[in-house]
């Protein structure tokens, strides 16, 4: 279980979402801790330094700000204001949101502030005057949540919760509750603060890089309607009309998911001949063969297929999600592999599609897309045509000569920051220590001289991996450094990119004698002896974590001869 402080700030009375919010962690495997601020104080709890807030030293702020107290003088009296002073205020109250993210920035650099968009009452004074005349609300409401976007994207540790669109979704009239309001300050429902709790789990497990990576579906009435092997192509479900639009509408769906960097599967007890033909060849199909990095087409049970395909995908079978219109089925992989999520699907095809956006929600809450997200699919597609490559050489340098490699390494900048902010805080197998960096700590750390960070990009002749790998040196005294973080995508693990990766970077610094350092978790074990393995020393144990030294006027790396390799300056992969 891990342990995570969380601060919970907000104009109106914010003690009511604790309980639901402490139970949707537990189920992610969070246990949370909490310090709540007074009713309405949350300018007093950031500006001043000595509250409470920062001596908690929470590692997410929650900070809700409610759309009827942010536009309070608005909605009071709504024909006072012209589009200029609207404007005008809601311009105002985002730049008093970005100062206090300043602050906590400045004082908490190490923490995510969880903002929320504005949500007020769609029935006010302004109903039929809002958009036909020169008075209204939604302008301003906007204006001020559009400013919120652009205070997240620049780079400070905030992400924006979208609470107006969680208020559209459930219905204002499930949101609000009257009685709340007028007895303990709260607007909140019993459906708005369970929704919130789920949509703040969601988004502090994007944060944390707890979001699921692989979708396996079943194809009988689930990808499309009827049975394959015996209705034929032409007797399935999908199509423009009737149910197959459902099941079209639900692969797009799929495909958007792809799309973002998720991985598809297919796991169905079927003919393979049929249906391949079907996925291949059936002219409503938005989902083809390509778009799935794994195939699992057969008569065996489907929890013993799920195993086979995480193995060959190489992620942790927590790692997937199983959906599958048959409830006996989901009860067998409920029981047979507990740690696959298999949620309960609709009987009703036209539900798949609003089930399959609430799934994603919860379960694939990304903050931002890079560019290896959006390549990944293809990127797994390569990775099949290198295992097939592998089964069929001989020596192990004859697989590795073959597959061509070429690596690129740089330094963080810009363009790379994300992606490497991202490869810390997912990446579990290859990590010798697993520390978690937010966007704004790899930005603040390239800034440091005292600091040395690289990625690595890989191309082979199948394709680009994209960037996969990083490297964090920070300075211990002199020509000494620290190896902070050394990680590997799992993809990539097995084909010595880490000889090649440390073996380019400690020129760059012009390190005399590095340290290693190991901190075991629950799923590094696979980098346990990397150090020993590339010739470091050990010399010391200091809690759970062993240390290495290598003596780089004694030894030499090498950067193996199967790869090129281009150091990049000045520009990116």
């Amino acid at each position: 279980m891990t342990e995570l402080r969380v601060a919970l700030l907000a104009s109106c009375t914010i003690e009511v979402l604790q309980k639901p919010l402490a139970a949707e962690l537990e189920k992610r495997g969070i246990q949370a801790e909490f310090w709540v601020g007074g009713f309405g104080q949350y300018r007093q709890d950031i500006l001043n330094a000595a509250s409470g807030l920062y001596g908690f030293g929470p590692a997410v702020v929650v900070l809700y700000l409610d759309g009827e107290d942010v536009f309070k003088e608005l909605i009071e009296n709504p024909l006072e204001a012209d589009a200029g002073a609207r404007r005008e205020l809601a311009l105002r109250r985002a730049g008093e949101v970005r100062a206090l993210v300043e602050t906590m920035a400045e004082r908490l650099p190490q923490a995510t502030v969880m903002l929320n968009t504005a949500v007020v009452r769609p029935l006010n004074a302004l109903t039929g005057l809002e958009y036909n005349s020169g008075y209204g609300i939604e302008d301003a409401v906007s204006a001020y949540n559009e400013e919120l976007g652009r205070l997240a994207r620049s780079g400070h540790s905030a992400v924006v919760v979208d609470a107006a669109a969680l208020a559209a979704w459930i219905g204002y009239a499930r949101w609000q509750d009257t009685r709340m309001w007028c007895l303990a300050r709260s607007r909140w429902s019993r459906a708005a603060l369970q929704a919130l709790a789920e949509r703040y789990t969601a988004a502090i497990c994007g944060r944390l890089g707890r979001i699921r990576k692989c979708i396996a579906l079943d194809l009988d009435n689930t990808l499309w309607g009827g049975i394959i092997g015996e209705d034929g192509m032409e007797g399935i479900r999908l199509g423009e009309d009737g149910t197959g639009r459902a099941f079209v509408e639900f692969q797009s769906e799929l495909l958007n998911l792809y799309r973002k960097g998720i991985l598809l599967a297919v796991c169905s007890k079927n003919n393979p001949e049929d249906a391949l033909q079907a996925i291949r060849r059936h002219p409503a199909m938005r989902l083809r063969e390509e778009h799935f990095a794994a195939l699992r087409i057969n008569w065996e049970d489907k929890a013993s297929n799920l195993r086979a395909m995480a193995e060959q995908l190489n992620i942790g079978l927590d790692s997937m999600v199983f959906l599958d219109d048959n409830p006996a089925e989901r009860t067998w992989v409920r029981q047979a592999a507990p740690e696959v999520l298999v949620p309960e699907w609709p009987a009703d095809p036209g539900e798949y599609k609003g089930a399959l956006l609430e799934l994603a929600a919860a379960h694939f809450h990304k903050l931002g897309i890079t560019a290896e997200d959006r390549k990944r699919g293809e990127i797994y597609q390569a990775q099949a045509e290198r295992w097939k490559l592998e089964a069929a050489a001989g020596p192990i340098e004859d697989f590795y000569r073959g597959l061509e490699m070429r690596v690129k390494i740089g330094r963080a900048e810009s363009f790379t920051i994300p992606r490497i902010a991202q490869l810390t805080q997912k990446t579990n197998q290859f990590n010798v220590t697993t520390r978690r960096y937010t966007e704004a700590d790899i930005r603040a750390m390239s800034q440091d001289p005292e600091c040395a960070i690289f990625w690595l990009d890989l191309t082979d002749r199948f394709g680009p991996s994209g960037v996969v790998g990083v490297l964090i040196l920070k300075r211990e005294a002199g020509d000494v450094w620290l190896i902070d973080t050394f990680l590997l995508s799992c993809r990539v693990m097995g084909r010595t990119v880490e000889s090649a990766f440390l073996a380019v970077v400690v020129r760059e610094p012009g390190a005399a004698r590095l340290i290693g350092e190991y901190r075991p978790t629950a799923k590094n074990a696979p980098v346990k002896d990397l150090y020993p393995k590339l010739g470091f020393e050990f010399t010391r144990q200091a809690g759970e974590s062993r240390f290495w030294e290598l003596d780089l006027r004694r030894k030499e790396l090498r950067v193996p001869e199967w790869f090129e390799v281009e150091m990049v300056r000045g520009s990116v992969a």
